[in-house]
């Protein structure tokens, strides 16, 4: 009985990142910027109403906090390896995984 609860545990320890994977709010918490403020950078950013005021400073702040390199390479849609500041590692990468989390 215990094999089999440590099977599982281990099983979902593995596939984790395969159901967690959230690319908006990974680069909320890699950058500080709100979930909203990313989308707006990442994704369609005349959706909201606050783009003409803070769309210029949300965006330099992006930009400094994953690197224009990896900027470049995000908005190509490459995948990306980043970290925050404890030092985790996140793979991000937007695309088909925006449009998903836009539709929701």
């Amino acid at each position: 009985m215990k094999a089999k609860i440590a099977f599982i545990a281990l099983a979902m320890a593995v596939t984790a990142p395969a159901w967690a994977a959230d690319p908006v709010g990974d680069l909320s918490k890699i950058t500080g910027l709100s979930e909203r403020k990313v989308q707006m950078i990442v994704g369609n950013r005349t959706a909201f109403a606050e783009y003409p005021y803070t769309y210029d400073r949300a965006l330099e702040k992006f930009v400094a906090a994953i690197g224009e390199d990896n900027y470049d390479r995000l908005m190509d849609g490459e995948a990306v390896a980043l970290h925050d500041a404890k030092g985790n590692e996140y793979i991000v990468q937007i695309g088909e995984a925006l449009e998903a989390h836009n539709a929701l």
